[in-house]
């Protein structure tokens, strides 16, 4: 298992220690685009490992400026795209035309790609199924969905546990900015009970944190509790 957490300014990328992080970058936001960029030199800079988390954006929007954005950050990847789960304009499934146009952009961004469950949670069993040969898995969307994510992760296939390659870490709490589940995390949280049922399985993933920079350290700990654990637990079986 490998820890790391969130940035969206270059002078966040080696504030703390991390095996990895994400760029997240929102659509519409002013120097977004240049923002990508800067951050990654500076992960480049200090060798840490990143993944680039392209907020707000739809594989399946029409608009070309918005592939063109995508295309401009793809030239800066690392681990490659985390993209949310899509569903059809209105709120179903994605098939016929639609299945396609999407499988056909994600072979044209030619990074790796991982979906996350953020849209149609309920439902992102059947998205991955059909599109992900990549998963990040938030369990934190998983609680404010009102889904238990240890039982969750516990009645995952084998073949879906092996294609997680990215945790999304944040527990849910009380409402604040609209969002309930982007708080930090508690020793002892189902969040974290989750993350380690699923290390267990697939001792590969990478957790990223998805929180507020100042609220970043403390969880980070906990991340790295879990990592430790896991590896002494990996030695005792040998």
């Amino acid at each position: 298992m490998l820890a790391g957490y969130r940035i969206t300014q270059p002078e966040e990328a080696g504030r703390f220690r991390a095996d990895l992080v994400q760029i997240s970058v929102y659509k519409g936001a002013d120097g977004n685009l240049d923002r990508v960029a800067d951050c990654a030199r500076a992960c480049r800079e200090i060798n840490r490992p990143y993944v680039i988390h392209p907020v707000n954006y739809s594989l399946l929007d029409q608009d070309p400026q918005t592939f063109l954005e995508l295309k401009e950050m793809a030239g800066w990847s690392g681990l490659g795209f985390i993209f949310h789960d899509e569903t059809a304009p209105d709120g179903g499934r994605v098939t016929g035309e639609l299945a396609e146009n999407l499988r056909r952009n994600i072979d044209r961004l030619q990074i790796p790609v991982s979906f996350e469950d953020a849209v149609n949670v309920k439902d992102v069993l059947w998205f991955w199924k059909n599109f992900a040969t990549s998963i990040t898995l938030d369990v934190g969307h998983l609680e404010s969905a009102g889904i238990d994510s240890v039982e969750f992760v516990k009645k995952l296939d084998p073949g879906t546990v092996g294609r997680i390659d990215f945790v999304h870490m944040h527990r849910k709490h009380l409402f604040r900015g609209g969002l309930a589940d982007h708080w930090p995390l508690v020793p002892g949280c189902r969040e974290l009970q989750a993350l380690e049922e699923l290390v267990r399985s697939n001792p590969d993933v990478r957790a990223i944190l998805e929180l507020n920079e100042d609220e970043t350290e403390d969880s980070l700990k906990l991340l790295y509790a879990v990592k430790d654990k896991a590896a002494a637990s990996a030695l005792r079986s040998r």
